[in-house]
């Protein structure tokens, strides 16, 4: 086969290879074979389906492999996938976890299919010796938008077994067509596929097919998977309709009326609820919810915040779920438009949802997400907030190749006497060469009303642009530019700064070595500028300087360790207060600290990572100490632990304080079926105590029993007037969903 002149004169050598396995199809046909679903790859139906070879990605990338193949075919209702995974020492074959979703560096295949072929979004599949499973999905071709290009809390329904033989261990997967949303094109059902299988013990991984090794988050991108023709297959609406019913018991201590003592308020609760999924076309689904709950979603961890940031707390809520990555909008590093964590939740409190209505997919050339819910009224203390509208429209099109888009996106929080409301366009534009460009504009709009809002392009608006060249190895670079106008506010978004301009500078030398024989590091990364300069709204003053070079080196065994020095300018314009006893004054800071960390490779049973860092801090010193332990007893039993611990000394002010922050997580599981966990966290700063119980009981996949328990208590309780009570919050929840699809 010639190589195009195309390829010679835009990729590298390496994308040439990759663009040759693209230019082909696998046809993969259906079976008339019934499946004994057990684990075993002994039936007809897997000696006729269509089989696929894998090849070394790490360490000896490119090296055939004989030891793993791959065997897809479907019917009328479900696509079936097969692994044989064979292994020299079976004995050494690393399984441990029973949790759904959870991993504990067991060896896994994870099975990837972008069924449309759109090469933006795909679900993976993946399971462990042991018959666990893990899903998610993977959005806007594996590039980074905003923070959720990879969503582990999707959810799907499918089923997966597993079974250890003399030679390896054997995997059957039963996956209904419906959840897959295939879609007829001029008669056909075209998708595309890879996947990806390890042997742990020895820190290898397989893939199939053939994709770079450079390319950060390659094995996930949907544009470098295989295209493949599922010849006579037809596509199934997907209909699931998930009842649930639910019974709690709530106490709270709030302050009376004079405000001389606390009250405590109790409040028990039978309730039920609705949540439908409805694929109105393969390509457009309608999510649907009626007095939506969120109680079975784990507690957030504890976080200390000694930055000038805002933190980022993860969405785990099934509801936003679908399609999460289309609702990416980037205002900038870490910042987007649309988050969601600010509806149904205020000050780390759950909000009751009266329901809503979620629209996700593609319709026609474009890709489009819209969203609408309403919540109850609240009350925090004194504070009494009203029912609130939120909605969202996500509109995106493919333009100029198969990895550029130019899209939209608008919401609105509305309440009585108040409306936020946000636009903006964005793009993101393949260049070649792994180059790419990713820009935005938004503005806002703030008041009562849209008639009385006062408006000023620039004073309301924020920019945002990256030049992004995505590589792992040579050199490979990222640059960025922010604006943020005085009045920018967005209610429904996560902006790590407001109100400055932004210039972001990062350049990388990586290297990639194959043979242990030769080598200490299997992959080394030098980051010699990580330079990030925030100036005022016009340019009169610098917020923040920081340059932080480092390095970072992957042993063979899979160990990393990573050393850096960062010296920094702050100019605090108000006081930054951290704590009762830490407030750092305004003024003029320059300093300068250095850290290093280790994190041990995965395949250990008992892991622990630990990161270290010293030096100045504004005015003072600070000594961080970080270590998360994980001890994997067996499948049935893991500790996960973690502590941070600040030591801050400021000697001039005779102003000190020691941060801690521990936690411990027992993680348990009976069987498949059975699992649990007990979390108990302590936060020094607002001294109190956190604990979380959950138990669940899954039936089969939509099919949950939960229990769940949380409470705080208060460590400090004579230091504020009144005495402060033994808990604020305290919740005992049971729920019991099933879902028919």
């Amino acid at each position: 086969m010639k190589v195009p002149l195309f390829c010679l004169l835009v990729f590298s050598s390496v994308l040439c290879i990759a663009q040759e396995y693209l230019n082909s199809v696998e046809t993969i046909e259906k079976t008339n074979h019934e499946l004994q679903f057990d684990g075993f790859l002994k039936e007809p139906l897997w000696e006729n389906a269509k089989q696929f070879p894998f090849m070394e990605w790490r360490p000896d990338w490119g090296k055939a492999d004989s030891l793993t193949t791959l065997y897809i075919t479907f019917d009328d209702d479900y696509l079936y996938v097969a692994l044989d995974a064979k292994v020299s020492s079976p004995e050494k074959i690393i399984a441990r976890n029973l949790i759904r979703d959870g991993w504990y560096g067991d060896d896994y295949f994870a099975f990837q299919i972008d069924p449309n072929r759109t090469k933006k979004n795909a679900f993976v599949f993946s399971i462990y010796p042991t018959g666990a499973r893990y899903d998610m999905a993977i959005a806007n071709n594996n590039i980074p938008l905003g923070r959720s290009t990879n969503n582990v809390a999707y959810d799907m329904l499918w089923e997966g077994k597993t079974q250890t033989t003399n030679e390896g261990w054997q995997v059957e997967y039963r996956i209904p067509l419906s959840n897959l949303r295939f879609e007829l094109r001029d008669g056909e059902v075209t998708g595309a596929i890879s996947a990806q299988r390890t042997i742990n013990h020895e820190n290898r991984l397989f893939v199939y097919p053939q994709v770079p090794q450079n390319i950060p988050g390659a094995n996930g991108m949907p544009s470098l998977k295989k295209p493949v023709l599922f010849q006579g297959l037809q596509p199934k609406k997907d209909l699931q309709i998930t009842p649930y019913v639910l019974g709690s018991t709530f106490s709270s201590y709030q302050l009376g009326g004079d405000a001389n003592f606390y009250e405590k308020v109790s409040e028990n609760e039978l309730n039920a609820g609705l949540d439908v999924r409805l694929g109105l076309t393969p390509s457009l689904t309608l999510d649907a919810s009626l007095n939506t709950d969120f109680s079975q979603v784990e507690i957030d961890d504890q976080l200390v915040n000694l930055s000038r940031v805002s933190l980022f707390f993860p969405e785990r809520r099934k509801f936003f779920q679908e399609q999460a990555g289309l609702f990416d909008f980037n205002l900038g590093l870490l910042s987007q438009l649309f988050y969601s964590r600010v509806i149904g939740i205020r000050d780390g409190q759950l909000i009751p949802i009266i329901g809503g209505v979620r629209l996700t997919g593609e319709l026609g050339n474009w890709d489009i997400g819209a969203l609408s819910l309403q919540t109850e009224g609240s009350r925090n203390g004194d504070d009494v907030f009203p029912t609130e509208n939120f909605a969202v429209l996500r509109l995106r099109k493919k333009m100029f190749n198969d990895r550029s888009f130019l899209g939209l996106m608008a919401t609105q929080q509305i309440r009585k006497d108040y409306v936020n409301a946000a636009f903006g366009i964005d793009g993101m534009i393949d260049m070649g060469k792994e180059n790419f460009f990713i820009g935005s504009v938004a503005t806002t709009l703030e008041g009562e009303n849209y008639g009385d809002v006062e408006y000023g392009f620039f004073k309301n608006s924020r920019i945002a642009l990256l030049w992004d060249k995505r590589k792992q190895d040579g050199w490979f670079y990222k640059s960025a530019y922010e604006f943020s106008g005085e009045n920018f506010n967005p209610s429904m978004a996560f902006l790590l700064r407001e109100r400055h301009h932004n210039f972001y500078e990062q350049l990388n030398y990586g290297k990639f070595n194959n043979t242990p024989e030769d080598h200490t590091f299997q992959y080394q990364r030098w980051m010699l500028i990580n330079s990030d300069t925030y100036f005022t709204t016009d340019f009169s003053d610098v917020l923040t300087w920081y340059n932080r070079p480092s390095w970072t080196g992957r042993f063979f065994s899979g160990d990393e360790i990573s050393i850096f020095g960062q010296v920094q300018y702050e100019f605090l314009q108000e006081p930054l207060q951290f704590s009762r006893e830490v407030t750092i004054p305004e003024g003029y800071y320059f300093f300068k600290f250095f850290g290093l960390s280790y994190n041990p490779g995965t395949q250990r049973a008992f892991k622990l990572s630990t990161a270290a860092e010293y030096g100045d801090f504004f005015d003072g010193e600070n000594l961080e100490v970080r270590i998360s332990p994980e001890w994997n007893l067996n499948e049935h039993l893991t500790f996960e632990g973690s502590w941070r611990l600040n030591y801050l000394n400021f000697k001039e002010r005779d102003a000190q304080e020691w941060i801690n922050v521990p936690q411990l997580r027992l993680n348990w599981a009976y069987n498949l079926h059975l699992s649990g966990s007990v979390t108990t966290q302590y936060n020094s700063i607002s001294d109190q105590v956190f604990a979380a119980v959950r138990l669940r009981y899954n039936f089969r996949d939509g099919h949950d029993l939960y229990l769940v328990y949380n409470q705080d208590w208060n460590t400090e309780r004579m230091l504020e007037v009144p005495r402060l009570p033994y808990y604020n919050n305290r919740l005992f929840t049971v729920k019991y969903l099933y879902t028919i699809f």
